[in-house]
């Protein structure tokens, strides 16, 4: 007897639509990549010229003061630990 060679399965035809969003995506991401650099670049030039004119915005410092004045956002996962602590604390005192 002769032996039969195995038939492998035909490949399914590709999803062009979800290969076309891939490479949408992937290009969006890049663009927003060169767009944040472009931003920093900008910022830094905009900071550059303001110094060299004298203006007390120049520092950077403002950035740094306005961090200091903010209340720090805790993520819902450190809220729901607490919440939690919390809640068995005040069960065991009664």
């Amino acid at each position: 007897m002769t032996k039969r060679s195995k038939v492998l399965p035909a490949r399914k035809p590709r999803d062009r639509s979800r290969d076309d969003d891939s490479l949408l995506l992937r290009s969006a991401e890049s663009l927003g990549r060169v767009i944040g650099a472009l931003q920093r670049q900008l910022d830094g030039a905009t900071r550059r010229l303001a110094r060299a004119n004298g203006s007390p915005r120049a520092t950077g410092n403002d950035r740094a003061r306005r961090s200091q004045t903010r209340p720090v956002r805790k993520s819902a996962a450190t809220r729901r630990k607490r919440a939690a602590v919390s809640a068995s604390r005040s069960s065991k005192k009664r």
